[in-house]
């Protein structure tokens, strides 16, 4: 919950019109709608749109869509989320779905990003299976260089760090790289690397196995 209950720090969500952009199979959907939000939950992934539509309280209304081209009317949406989804976005996309996202809002709206770093025990061990070093950095850089852009303005940046709990190496696999084919195929070549790597990096902390992934959250509220 570490994302919402920050985000809810900065924006109370009951009542807003929310719409979580690469929403995965919807866990953050889920979240914001719990805590009041009229959620929109916008996924480019056909499978997972259905996954999230079977899977999702009947209160959340989940499209088919990418960040550059939402399914959404003009002036729409109090907040865009993306929690973890912009180094997803091409590169080359990226300012189409800025555009995106100011068309959306409303004169009061707000844009709120997650972004991992690329570092941190988390990170270590998925990098070997998919290393996003450049994109999440490219993300960064983008997010941190938003005053160069006169529609959005930074009210507030947050660090800190998601713990996340694996058990074993095995509910690792189960839960980070088998879903995916992409990284099920690289792990093949990788397979005792990776179990050598997740047991090197993993800590124990409070009786729980955990790893780390540093993030950066940033706030913005529409300017023009």
């Amino acid at each position: 919950m570490a994302h919402i209950e920050h985000l809810k720090s900065l924006c109370p969500l009951e009542g807003l019109d929310v719409v979580d952009v690469g929403a995965g199979d919807g866990v953050y959907s889920r979240q914001l709608d719990a805590a009041g939000a009229k959620v929109t939950a916008i996924e480019i992934d056909p499978e997972k749109v259905e996954r999230a539509k079977e899977n999702l309280p009947g209160s959340i209304d989940v499209k088919l869509g990418a960040a550059e081209n939402l399914p959404l009317t003009f002036g729409s949406q109090d907040l865009v989320c993306l929690f973890f989804s912009l180094h997803h976005v091409p590169i080359a996309a990226q300012p189409a779905a800025f555009d995106e996202f100011r068309r959306v809002l409303g004169t009061n709206g707000r844009l709120h990003i997650v972004e991992p770093y690329p570092y941190g025990t988390m990170f270590d061990v998925v990098r070997l299976v998919e290393d996003e070093t450049i994109v999440r950095t490219i993300s960064h850089q983008l997010l941190n260089h938003m005053d160069r852009d006169q529609r959005f303005a930074l009210e507030n940046k947050r660090e800190y760090v998601l713990t996340r709990e694996y058990p074993s190496f095995e509910f690792f696999l189960e839960k980070i790289v088998l879903p995916d084919p992409a990284r099920a195929k690289t792990y093949e070549a990788v397979a005792p690397e990776m179990a050598d790597t997740f047991n090197r990096a993993v800590e124990y902390l409070d009786g729980r196995f955990v790893l780390h992934q540093p993030c950066a959250a940033y706030h913005f509220s529409v300017t023009g």
